[in-house]
């Protein structure tokens, strides 16, 4: 069938074309507009007539424009060349006239972890306390010993941000950070906080690694505002009482907290809000491990140090003898609890003919290890440890299927055909190509349902970029049926081969696989209104069909596959891909 790609565009390409702008159906496009955006989908016969398109993914709902969290990310993994033949940057070719329509299934993430005004979540900490020292009359000099945070003082700075400071934790923003010189508690600097608001934000330390244990703080601030604390290690702790400040004097505040155990990832945070336009001043934060007799005790690696006392005791999952074990265990020589010699746990520690264990005596006995076992219809049971596993010829994953059924439909776990329902992957068996016109009167072969563009779209769109001549069908060794995809990419970088946009269900996550042989390096990455994680190249030189599996999913309803391909070589016809699946969990 003899696809021209320049006329009468079908319904699908003009929503996404009008998502991809923002403007009205009734702007006119120019002819190579025109050219690109038919490309999705528009089947017109040799004589010009309309002919039936193929069903598409209702877009109207979904703009392909940068959504907020794109415009954060770097597009397609920056598109570096590396020696891998790592692609390069889209370029943009050019600006809708209007601004693009935001995705209306794209919601924007909320700090759903924010710490709470409640006790400390820490087991066995103490209660976090802060307490504002009178500034007139305070001459403790606050906790003794070295400083865990190294730039406590605020003496260095880089990019207008303090040094060692402005952790994962914080969202103040950093134009409300600001290096106030000449004015300090301790050095010449001291660091100006500003969020004249009622609701609080908060600055937070750069991570740093802390050993288990208690710790001691005392910071100095003066201005106008309200301050608290807590701390930040991938969740976050409860909050200290707010502190209030007012007046030009130093004022003291003391903060303390526990570790429970050994982090590598850990942050302070300063909460400030009702702050005067003016900000409030931070300066000589200094925080203390307090001494524990554990400190100067070195115990054996089977043993942890506990206690006031300093004490060597077995630690949790070892053993120091027999009698830290069941019964029927051994502590071995690892310190580790270990069947006895000629006791079971289970029936796989059992064989010969003795193949059950015996639960209460935990001796291996005569019996069928399979009698009291029930498996569901696609499984059997597996006698060498009593458990169910796949029957031969049924399925739970898509690396069960392989050959000429390489789809796994989960509803009857089977393996059925690339083409099954179950597939939302349109021609993933590359099985149906037709003659394609791509802006000039050259015509190219061209799987159907793939080599998607989008010129006009959000330059974050993955618009197709590898030449159509060369993409070409594989007859000679595909997967399954009689056509593979081959792609032919001699140098560097890899250019992109992107799939039509095809139907998924929002927040969905999907298994997918393709198979792939050849000689060159390869990936896949996917796009659902927002990129999938990157994917690293993989070098290929075997004329053996090799399983790929990931996953995709987004919260669009729809998505695309892209497949890279570079460095290809002739002695084994380049790099083939076949077998393109994706289905639902």
């Amino acid at each position: 069938m003899r696809r021209n790609r320049l006329a009468a565009p079908a319904l699908f390409t003009v929503l996404l074309l009008a998502a991809c702008s923002g403007g009205s159906t009734g702007d006119t496009a120019s002819d190579d507009t025109i050219g690109v955006e038919v490309v999705f989908d528009a089947n017109v016969a040799d004589d010009g007539a309309d002919t039936t398109p193929d069903t598409a993914p209702d877009l109207s709902d979904v703009a392909l424009a940068e959504s907020e969290a794109d415009a954060e990310a770097v597009p397609d993994d920056a598109r570096t060349d590396g020696a891998d033949g790592a692609d390069a940057a889209p370029a943009d070719t050019g600006s809708p006239d209007t601004e693009a329509v935001q995705p209306s299934d794209v919601v924007e993430p909320q700090d759903s972890a924010e710490p709470q005004d409640a006790e400390p979540s820490d087991p066995g900490a103490p209660e976090s306390t802060d307490v504002a020292g009178d500034p007139s009359t305070d001459t403790d000099p606050g906790p003794v010993g070295d400083n865990v945070l190294a730039e406590g003082s605020f003496e260095a700075w880089a990019d207008g941000l303090p040094v060692g400071w402005v952790g994962e934790a914080t969202n103040l923003s950093t134009d409300a950070i600001a290096e106030e010189a000449g004015v300090a508690h301790d050095g010449v600097r001291s660091c100006r906080l500003t969020n004249t608001a009622d609701g609080h934000k908060r600055f937070s330390t750069a991570p740093l690694a802390l050993q288990a244990g208690k710790y001691a703080c005392r910071y100095w601030v003066r201005g106008q505002g309200e301050i608290r604390n807590a701390r930040y290690d991938g969740d976050y702790s409860s909050y200290s009482g707010y502190t209030a400040v007012a007046g030009d004097v130093w004022q003291p505040v003391d903060y303390a907290f526990n570790v429970a155990a050994d982090t590598a990832a850990f942050e302070l945070i300063f909460s400030v809000r009702l702050t005067a336009e003016a900000g409030l001043l931070l300066d000589h934060v200094r925080c203390v491990h307090a001494p524990e007799a554990c400190d100067t005790v070195t115990c054996e690696a089977w043993q942890v140090c506990q206690g006031p006392d300093g004490a060597c005791v077995t630690a949790p999952g070892k053993c120091a003898d027999a009698g830290d074990c069941a019964p029927w265990q051994a502590c071995g020589e690892d310190h580790v609890c270990a069947l006895a010699s000629g006791a079971c746990a289970s029936t796989a520690d059992c064989s010969g003919e003795t193949p059950v264990c015996d639960l209460d005596s935990h001796l291996c006995v005569p019996g069928d290890p399979c009698a009291d076992v029930t498996c569901k219809e696609w499984q059997v049971c597996e006698p060498s440890d009593a458990t169910c596993v796949t029957a031969p010829g049924r399925c739970v994953t898509l690396a069960d299927c392989d050959q000429a059924l390489p789809v796994c439909d989960l509803a009857s776990h089977t393996c059925v055909a690339v083409d099954a329902p179950v597939n939302i992957v349109p021609n993933g068996g590359f099985e149906d190509w037709s003659t394609v016109v791509l802006g000039t009167a050259t015509e190219v072969l061209l799987p159907d349902h793939w080599y998607g563009i989008c010129d006009g779209c959000s330059p974050y769109y993955p618009t197709t970029e590898i030449d159509a001549n060369h993409v070409k069908p594989y007859t000679t060794a595909p997967h399954t049926g009689a056509t593979a995809l081959q792609l032919i990419e001699p140098s560097t970088p890899a250019d992109r081969f992107t799939s039509e946009p095809f139907t998924v269900t929002p927040g969905k996550t999907y298994a997918c696989s393709y198979r792939v042989r050849g000689h060159g390096t390869y990936r896949q990455r996917g796009y659902c209104g927002a990129w999938n994680p990157d994917t690293d190249y993989q070098a290929i030189d075997s004329d053996t069909w090799q399983q790929v599996t990931f996953t995709l999913g987004g919260n669009a309803s729809w998505c695309v596959l892209i497949l890279y391909a570079s460095n290809t070589v002739a002695d084994r016809d380049h790099v083939q891909f076949d077998d393109v699946v994706c289905i639902a969990p």
